[in-house]
């Protein structure tokens, strides 16, 4: 059976506290704390919220998963001090998911500073080149501060300016990070990619595949549509996901106050897992 989560950011009007008693009544299996301003200060935590969390899943027996901060972030930076406070918010991150009892911190890559011209690569260009290395940098020292907590760090694909900018680059990274590294597989950003895919997605990074994220779209932007507002059809890679033994995230949006586009989502996947699931 599917592990499904509900992200927090789905519940944006809600306390993480609220969103992750909405999970728990409603048949989802975990809960991915998405670290965004104004749901939480990293350097001011709320020490009575990080309790309840740890004490609903605790009860709940809800898997909690983080996504680290990325608003305004660059690890990849030109600028040291971005780049030193960059690595301070994700390890922040970190440390907030070793609080609560997660095991597993979604990070984006570094971006690059420059709109990069088509074909251009660190191979090529000496500026891309530069924040190419200081996204290595920087994520070996985060990776090697997740293994000390037990976390494990998934990298996730996005592939507009970030500096991982296919599936292939994903590997490099790792290959230099080190292999304790791990991925976050967002099929929605896969779908989208002017290269790879969702089979690619899966082809390529394989069984570093630590974490999935799921949601709709039209194959165009970055929606973060609830199941079925889209056109993914997402019978055509059930059967890559199926036994998948870790967590499916939906990471959708649903805002403003009828949630029912959350519980069809999950009605949704569970209705494919029926249907699919064993063939």
């Amino acid at each position: 059976m599917l592990k499904i989560a509900l992200t927090s950011y789905a519940l944006e009007d809600l306390s993480y506290v609220d969103a992750l008693l909405f999970a728990a009544a409603n048949g989802f299996d975990a809960f991915e704390v998405n670290l965004y301003f104004p749901a939480i200060d990293l350097d001011n935590w709320n020490w009575n919220e990080i309790e309840a969390i740890k004490k609903i899943a605790r009860d709940e027996e809800i898997e909690i998963s983080v996504h680290a901060a990325f608003y305004e972030l660059n690890m990849a930076a030109f600028f040291k001090g971005i780049r030193e406070e960059s690595v301070r918010y994700i390890i922040k991150s970190i440390d907030l998911c070793h609080e609560i009892g997660g095991e597993v911190v979604t990070v984006h890559p570094g971006k690059f500073t420059y709109e990069i011209e088509p074909g251009a690569s660190p191979e090529t260009d000496p500026l891309m080149k530069i924040q190419w290395d200081h996204n290595i940098e920087s994520l070996k020292r985060i990776n090697t501060y997740a293994e000390s907590k037990a976390i494990t760090l998934c990298l996730e694909n996005l592939g507009w300016n970030e500096v991982a900018q296919s599936f292939e680059d994903m590997k490099k990274i790792r290959n230099e990070v080190g292999d304790t590294l791990q991925f976050t597989l967002d099929l929605g950003h896969a779908r989208i990619k002017s290269e790879g895919g969702v089979e690619e997605g899966f082809r390529v990074l394989g069984d570093n595949i630590r974490h999935i994220h799921l949601s709709d779209n039209y194959g165009k932007e970055d929606d973060h549509l609830p199941i079925g507002e889209g056109d993914t059809d997402f019978s055509s890679f059930f059967h890559l996901i199926k036994d998948f033994p870790h967590i499916v995230t939906l990471e959708i949006e649903a805002p403003g106050p009828d949630t029912s586009p959350i519980l069809k989502s999950l009605a949704y996947l569970r209705e494919l897992e029926r249907n699919l699931g064993s063939s």
